[in-house]
């Protein structure tokens, strides 16, 4: 099937040596969408009058500039930004108002238009005063306010193939990312927007330091921080051989949403899919050892245009994953123990939202089992759609090929790059060695949105 695709020559090598640098506030990822943001965010015009519509219950508001916004009774009460409706602190921001008590047929007592403010006085005693500019960015009749606010969830991307990544690949240096708010939140939302971001210059406790800064790393059966060496023992295949990767997603094998799992020698735990992954190399091989990457989202929208079968196919069938061994852990008293650990799991290697954009892909060829959640007549199209989402996969023209040096630090997404490395060869007192860490959506987004909130970005949104 791999001659369908008809492959281009080998793909580019990127030395991230080469690769630009990207700085802080000078360059800011998304300029344009920053400069439509910051225009829609100049000095609000003044209120210049309002009508009651007591038929449907909403306040019609006109700006001096021409604009209109129908704001509900019901809305208005519930979101009055006073200390009886929310609780305000440096720790929390909670609404005291409580569904179960709520009057959802509220209605004002009285409204006026004061000091560039709208004033209801309700019911129940609350006065509140909403100004202009709080109104403005909150208008539910404005489509620019709809769309601005659809990005507080973080979720635009950009896809690419092996030659748009590298016009683009952001490089940022480990001490301005530890120590300049905005290069950290450049950093992070160049891995959102492309699924990818490098750091040099990295100290041998960068990944750490990183997770310090990003907030809380993820813990996993290989731990919180774990190094990947060829080793004997071996719990992973990445450990396992100096032998090349296949392309794969890690932890195909664990549930999403979070599921209670039993493990020998410990508590139950909470495990969930590790959604991105960071990598310090710590000390290269003396040959070979390139990390690859390709956006398996591209992926998925080159197997829906031009095989669209197969792609409805990885839609829709559940693979199982097993993944079965053990790891040794240092327990709270310092000592080894060992974690003992089964793992199971489905999914579907491409996952879609409701209005068909590509959303997750998983996918481990090595943790696959023998199961398929469909009738037995689909299973050897599922093994051909398997097979050309890989041929995919290993075009020349996909794939970003890295040779990263000592201190070089590499974060992507898990559910949406599949990963591999080639074939390397190293000295027995000089192995090659790289630190990691797993982290979720949820706590990087976090930490970009508390980013854009203390440093007034253009970006930041309204909380209340």
């Amino acid at each position: 099937m791999r001659g369908e695709i008809n492959p281009p020559e080998q793909c580019h090598l990127v030395h991230l040596s080469k690769v630009t640098r990207s700085h802080c506030s000078g360059n800011i990822q998304y300029a344009l969408t920053i400069a439509r943001y910051c225009t829609s965010l100049k000095e609000t015009p003044t209120l210049s009058s309002f009508i009651d519509n007591i038929s449907k219950r909403q306040i019609e508001i006109r700006w001096n500039d021409g604009k209109c916004g129908n704001f509900p009774y019901v809305w208005l009460r519930d979101t009055s930004p006073d200390t009886q409706t929310y609780t305000f602190s440096s720790a929390m921001m909670a609404r005291n108002l409580t569904m179960r008590d709520f009057n959802v047929e509220v209605v004002p007592q009285r409204i006026a238009l004061e000091d560039d403010q709208l004033i209801i006085d309700w019911p129940t005693g609350v006065v509140s005063k909403y100004s202009s500019e709080w109104l403005r960015l909150r208008n539910p009749c404005d489509d620019e306010m709809r769309h601005r606010r659809r990005q507080v969830y973080l979720k635009e991307t950009q896809l690419w193939n092996a030659k748009e990544i590298a016009s683009r690949l952001s490089r940022y240096e480990f001490n301005a990312v530890i120590n300049d708010d905005h290069v950290l939140h450049d950093f992070l939302l160049s891995v959102c927007r492309d699924g990818i971001a490098f750091v040099s210059g990295g100290t041998p406790d960068a990944v750490a330091r990183i997770g310090q800064r990003i907030g809380l790393i993820q813990r996993t059966h290989f731990g919180e921080i774990f190094e990947v060496t060829t080793k004997a023992d071996a719990s992973n295949m990445a450990y396992a051989s100096n032998k090349e990767l296949p392309f794969h997603t890690d932890f195909p094998s664990l549930n999403d949403p979070p599921q209670v799992i039993s493990a020998s020698d410990q508590s139950s735990t909470i495990c969930m899919v590790f959604q991105l992954q960071m990598l310090h190399m710590l000390q290269r091989a003396d040959e070979g050892g390139l990390n690859l990457f390709v956006d398996g989202f591209h992926v998925a929208e080159q197997l829906r245009m031009n095989h669209r079968k197969y792609f409805d196919l990885l839609t829709r069938v559940k693979m199982e994953y097993i993944e079965q061994g053990y790891d040794v852990h240092e327990g709270i008293d310092a000592k080894p123990h060992t974690f003992y650990y089964d793992m199971a799991a489905q999914h579907r290697v491409i996952r879609t939202d409701m209005d068909g954009n590509v959303i997750r892909i998983q996918f481990g060829n090595a943790m696959r089992s023998w199961f398929y959640e469909c009738d037995v007549n689909e299973i050897q199209e599922i093994y051909r759609a398997m097979k050309l989402f890989t041929d995919y996969c290993y075009l020349p023209e996909n794939i970003l090929k890295i040779q990263m040096e000592n201190g070089d630090i590499v974060l992507w997404a898990n559910t949406r790059l599949l990963h591999t490395r080639t074939a390397y060869r190293s000295s027995a007192d000089r192995p090659r060695r790289l630190s990691g860490c797993y982290f979720s959506w949820d706590i990087v987004k976090s930490r970009i949105r508390h980013l854009r909130d203390k440093l007034n970005h253009p970006l930041n949104q309204p909380c209340v």
